[in-house]
């Protein structure tokens, strides 16, 4: 009877066990599918971007003949299409607006709608104007929004468990994040930055989609890394010092960066959509006397990174170029149109960076500094001060230069930067962001203000790691329903113990920013 008994039990087991290879299966199955289609639009994304930038470069040769009138005509041009950009998004699909990551994170936490159609045409419409008309604005914030839109919609017409749909926008925000920058592994760790949960599915779902999407843009648009140049050796131990100066600068001109960005986006979030136009009219101007800082800036960083800037005098135009830089694209966000700051953030790291080598390299001309290498090193550091993600960060710069011998001083350098931040406590910026967004209405809700369920991530070391459920101390208007460890969903007792890795599912009584995230704060430090 016993034996009957156990082997009952052991193929009741080996069920179940089936039953979950078959779910995680068909699970990457829709990943890959996710990953394809935000591949997809991702290359058609690029190419009318790369198309609308010929155009615009055409335009500006065909008006070098024109005399007087040409800095009328392409300020027209880029101030149309701007305000086009502003028109559609404010009109429209406001949550479409900057770079889509902070929407993202609300949606992932159960505090924002996602109207997924709605967001996928306008990121790809309101971008593309927006970035043709030459705002400081990257290509990456509409692929990572469209990306996401694609993953919700597959999980709408396929119809699987509202709970999945969380893991497949992640994966499709990933996806969109790989197929921009040519970097699927930075697109994997995206999605862990954006779910903060660890488990097979996640991981497995993240890895296939962000590999699908990386291998449709290959096969349409080339093998290659985003930047050309050439290999820089590794750096001496020599120079380890001044990498840890260079990792402390970027750090403060992130915090510099994420405070001026907030204050700006903030002041010009009072004015209504044809605020957009003003910025565009701002680049039909920079397009004639500082190209440089226009657009996203990808051929901007390029010719940094391959020493184009060999003269003296580049020192000043650098420092010009970084603080122009910095200005415009506070501009060009606070104008409420799609686009991200990823790429912006790189080009400002490229200058600094660039500056700050070749000040080291005239003042120690003995220890051989290479400025280009400093460029390099800037880019990873300063997205590491402003977004608080080293490890993406060194992933995504190692993934764009093709350059692994700077592997341990670009970790060095971002570290440092990381630290710098962390130590005068300064939020990261899409953090900042989605706490500001929060505590603005719906523009998708129409008025509602029904309960919410959220989900948060127990991360090692904060307030609710190995703490007693009635020693919580939630913020009034929230209710722990459950807790999600591994496979099974625990309703807790009061004397239930919390423990690292666990997913707690709370209720809120409305979708209100200061109860998101006070428990979210709880959970994370």
């Amino acid at each position: 009877m016993d034996d009957l008994y156990e082997n009952m039990l052991r193929r009741r087991e080996q069920h179940g066990s089936g039953l979950l290879r078959e779910s995680k299966r068909t699970h990457f199955w829709r990943a890959a599918l996710v990953g394809i289609l935000a591949g997809i639009c991702a290359v058609l994304f690029q190419l009318a971007l790369d198309g609308a930038t010929s155009l615009r470069e055409a335009l500006v040769q065909v008006m070098q003949d024109v005399g007087q009138y040409r800095l009328i005509t392409t300020t027209l041009f880029c101030a149309t299409a701007a305000g086009a950009a502003g028109y559609l998004t404010f009109n429209y699909c406001p949550e479409a607006a900057g770079s889509g990551i902070p929407h993202l994170e609300a949606v992932l936490m159960n505090l924002r709608r996602f109207r997924w159609l709605a967001v996928a045409v306008t990121k790809f419409v309101g971008g593309f104007l927006a970035i043709a008309a030459g705002l400081s604005l990257g290509r990456e914030g509409p692929t990572v929004h469209i990306g996401a839109a694609i993953g919700k919609g597959v999980s709408e017409k396929l119809g699987i468990p509202k709970r999945s749909y969380r893991t497949l926008i992640a994966s499709g925000a990933g996806a969109g994040l790989s197929a921009a920058f040519n970097a699927p592994l930075a697109g994997f760790l995206f999605v862990l930055e954006l779910q903060r949960e660890l488990s097979p599915t996640t991981y497995g779902t993240a890895l296939i989609a962000s590999v699908s999407a990386d291998a449709v843009t290959r096969a349409c648009l080339g093998q290659r890394s985003a930047f050309r140049i050439i290999g820089y050796d590794a750096p001496s131990m020599k120079l380890l010092p001044w990498i840890f100066l260079l990792g402390l600068l970027a750090g403060i001109m992130g915090i510099v960066f994420n405070r001026c960005l907030l204050w700006g986006s903030g002041i010009m979030a009072k004015f209504p959509w044809w605020k957009a136009a003003v910025v565009g009219a701002i680049a039909g101007v920079a397009v004639w006397y500082m190209p440089e800082i226009t657009g996203g800036g990808h051929g901007t960083a390029e010719l940094v990174l391959s020493g184009e800037f060999q003269e003296v005098g580049a020192m000043r135009l650098l420092a010009l170029l970084l603080v122009a830089k910095l200005v415009f694209t506070i501009l060009s966000y606070g104008a409420g149109v799609p686009g991200g700051i990823l790429a912006p953030i790189l080009v400002m790291g490229a200058f600094g960076g660039l500056l700050v080598g070749k000040l080291f390299s005239l003042a120690m001309p003995g220890l051989q500094i290479n400025p280009e290498a400093f460029a390099v090193l800037g880019m990873a550091a300063l997205l590491s001060a402003s977004v608080r993600a080293p490890l993406t960060g060194v992933v995504l710069i190692v993934e764009m230069t093709g350059n692994y011998e700077q592997l341990y001083a670009l970790i060095v350098a971002s570290l440092t930067a990381y630290l710098v931040a962390e130590a005068f406590k300064n939020p990261p910026v899409y953090e900042a962001l989605l706490e500001r967004d929060l505590a603005r209405p719906d523009p998708a809700a129409h008025g509602l203000a029904e309960p919410v369920l959220t989900e948060v991530y127990v991360e090692y070391g904060s307030y609710l790691a190995n703490r007693q459920v009635e020693a919580m101390d939630l913020p009034e208007g929230c209710i722990l329903l459950s807790v999600l460890r591994g496979r099974n969903e625990i309703v807790p007792s009061l004397g239930f113990h919390l423990k690292p890795g666990d997913i707690l599912v709370f209720l809120l009584e409305t979708p209100d920013s200061r109860l998101a995230h006070a428990v979210t704060r709880l959970a994370r430090s």
